[in-house]
């Protein structure tokens, strides 16, 4: 099996479950060492666990919070030191909406969108500040943004989580743009519905409110069936945006950059 990303180092936030944990595992199995994050230490230990089963490369983890400047260097000093330096950044930890993913306009508060903007928008920017100067002085480096598709389908709810995702697209183009000539690509990805901590806490909520069952089989079923509005007629999975990761990881995706790739069935 190929190694595209042998010899490589890659911290992946928000990872102690389904989408980061497979973007994770993705990366692994293109030889990448890796670090996963999270804040339980309960579920980041079972993940890197699951992770470190299933590859033979290296597999580490660092908790902690992103929300404060000083945490968040404490959890990248604590991923850089277990990888030896980290070539490959991708942010996936972010905050949910005020409203558990419902919440409308003109309920949703100022707090509601600063709050927001720290957890999905400042907290990427304080990791990007600590991984620049050792990508630039390596000449190379990965630096891969989750975004949202709600970008381009704003909704009248969770008008706060849509924003603060429409930031982290200008921060990736505008990143890009700084490190011109460095070997650093930044790029962003918007998933579309995908199976997910946050999107299955939502979706088990309107189960509950609808009276469904809440077997999750079943959920799911319900929602492709009369929820999804993709020309796929499924939700997807954290494969389908890890491959995407793992594709703008590799050397070989090197000419890529200062886009944004949605994967949303056609949404």
């Amino acid at each position: 099996m190929s190694k595209p990303l042998a010899g490589r180092r890659a911290f992946v936030t928000g990872s102690s479950a389904l989408l980061g944990e497979g973007i994770a595992l993705r990366l692994a199995q293109d030889g990448a060492a890796v670090c996963l994050h999270g804040r339980n230490l309960e579920r980041l230990a079972a993940a890197t666990k699951r992770v470190a089963a299933a590859v033979d490369t290296p597999v580490y983890s660092a908790s902690g919070t992103l929300s404060d400047d000083a945490s968040a260097a404490g959890v990248y000093a604590a991923a850089e030191k277990a990888l030896g330096g980290i070539d490959i950044l991708v942010n996936n930890a972010g905050g949910e909406s005020s409203g558990g993913g419902s919440g409308p306009w003109l309920e949703s508060t100022p707090d509601d969108w600063v709050q927001n903007y720290n957890s999905n928008v400042a907290s990427m920017v304080r990791l990007i500040k600590h991984a620049v100067p050792g990508m630039k002085a390596r000449g190379w480096g990965r630096i891969i943004n989750l975004s949202s598709v709600s970008v381009d389908l704003p909704m009248t709810v969770i008008p706060d989580y849509q924003a603060a995702k429409a930031g982290i697209r200008t921060l990736t183009r505008s990143l890009a743009a700084t490190l011109a000539h460095t070997g650093i690509t930044v790029n962003s990805i918007s998933p579309g519905l995908t199976h997910s901590t946050g999107p299955e806490r939502w979706l088990r909520g309107i189960a509950a409110a609808q009276g469904w069952s809440d077997d999750w089989a079943e959920i799911r079923a319900i929602v492709e069936r009369d929820m999804i509005k993709n020309f796929n007629g499924k939700m997807g999975e954290p494969a389908d945006i890890a491959h995407a990761v793992a594709f703008l990881a590799d050397p070989r995706g090197g000419q890529v950059n200062a886009i944004d790739i949605v994967i949303d069935g056609g949404h």
